[in-house]
């Protein structure tokens, strides 16, 4: 009587672990499971990295190279970026308010969209890929290299000298990155509104000047900076966490760039949220 029970119950349990439903079910709840460890551990990192930011005079030379490497080193393919999108936007938004002749508020329009969402998310994207796998590339291959072990035994603070410079380089680069998107993006909007809407560039400006609030210009350099910190963060901690040679690095790389997506966008929800429901 207990033998075909217990094959009974073993047949079930083989049928549910072979069942895709239950596979897809575990394999999100694992994934779930990964980022929210992440998360705590990142944040544990970001506060430690803050209490060695009265310490930065110590660090300025990597300080000063990591500004320049996310500042100015990301701001060409930004630019272009960033004014081809404002071109695109213009000639989308501007067909579908031809039909209304309403072509005149597309400066408003342009502008109020980049200064909330486009420029900070576009510069985001562009630092979390370029630089912030930069970061977790460089971080992890010195972990491997033990090259971390090895300032610990000369009792130099790895977050101190490491991630605490990164992110403040970041929380440095970010805004004025943001703000070049922004304008640049609206300049690529006025010229394509320009040559096909017949919509001149002191008309386009004048109508984003009359669309915008300071609070939408400030609330996009507000998110950048968010987005800086969450950058940072995630590179150097899954670069901290390399582990299995040249393949670990690879993957912590990859790891910064989908976490660094998934949480930027987390973030930039939550912000808009919140902004929208504070100014309505």
């Amino acid at each position: 009587m207990a033998e075909p029970l217990r094959k009974k119950t073993t047949q079930m349990t083989e049928r549910l672990e072979v069942s895709p439903a239950v596979a897809v079910v575990e394999e999100i709840g694992r994934s779930i499971a990964r980022k929210a460890s992440v998360a705590g551990r990142a944040t544990l990192l970001f506060v430690d990295a803050c209490s060695y930011m009265s310490q930065a005079g110590r660090s300025l030379p990597v300080l000063i190279r990591q500004v320049e490497i996310s500042g100015f080193g990301s701001l060409m393919v930004l630019s272009l970026i960033a004014g081809l999108t404002g071109m695109i936007m213009a000639v989308q938004t501007g067909t579908a308010l031809k039909d209304f002749g309403m072509v005149n508020q597309l400066g408003a329009i342009i502008g109020a969209t980049f200064c909330r969402e486009m420029g900070p998310i576009w510069a985001a994207v562009i630092v979390l890929a370029r630089v912030g796998a930069s970061m977790a590339a460089e971080i992890g291959t010195m972990v491997v290299n033990e090259e971390v072990d090895a300032l610990r035994s000369m009792s130099i603070n790895p977050v101190r000298y490491l991630v605490m410079p990164r992110i403040l380089a970041l929380i440095i680069a970010m805004p004025i990155l943001t703000a070049v998107a922004d304008w640049v993006g609206m300049f690529g909007g006025a010229i394509i509104s320009n040559i096909t809407f017949n919509v001149s560039i002191s008309q386009f400006m004048a109508s984003a000047q009359q669309g915008l609030v300071g609070m939408d210009f400030f609330s996009g350099l507000f998110k950048s900076v968010v987005f800086a910190c969450i950058i940072g963060t995630i590179a150097c901690d899954r670069g901290l966490n390399t582990t299995d040679g040249a393949e670990g690095v690879g993957k912590s790389t990859t790891d910064s760039v989908v976490l660094n997506i998934v949480f930027v966008l987390l973030a930039d929800l939550i912000m808009t949220t919140f902004v929208q429901l504070w100014l309505n």
